[in-house]
């Protein structure tokens, strides 16, 4: 193969990668709103000036809590494809797949709680 000449394999995966991101985005209202929520995260952590640790905890809980998102539906649509009809297994792993996400959200809620309230509480003054 010469130089320029294709993508090689390497970068094609980071193109299909980046394409599984936008059809994630393009079909799913969840991560639209939890992408509105780490915005918010962001903000906030910068307004408060968290530490670099707690940098870390953030965006580890909001990569997390995306790309559980982004599991989830591959999941989705993976069970739909392989069992159009309504079936209590297709169910279960749909909603296994969904309560990951859910597992993700609360413990990054938890985070969240650990890192922002005693710099809300110092910046009230309380």
């Amino acid at each position: 193969m010469k130089p320029g000449s294709q993508t090689t394999p390497f970068l094609k995966s980071f193109r299909y990668a980046l394409a599984g991101i936008v059809e994630c985005y393009r079909v799913g209202r969840n991560i639209r709103v939890q992408t509105a929520a780490a915005v918010l995260v962001v903000l906030l952590g910068l307004f408060l000036r968290v530490s670099a640790g707690e940098w870390c905890a953030l965006f580890i809980c909001i990569g997390l809590v995306l790309g559980g998102e982004c599991m989830n539906t591959a999941v989705e649509d993976a069970v739909d494809l392989a069992c159009p009809r309504i079936d209590p297994l297709a169910k279960a792993a749909k909603d296994l797949a969904a309560g990951a996400v859910l597992v993700f959200s609360l413990a990054s809620v938890a985070v969240g709680l650990f890192v922002f309230v005693p710099h809300i509480v110092s910046f009230l003054g309380w």
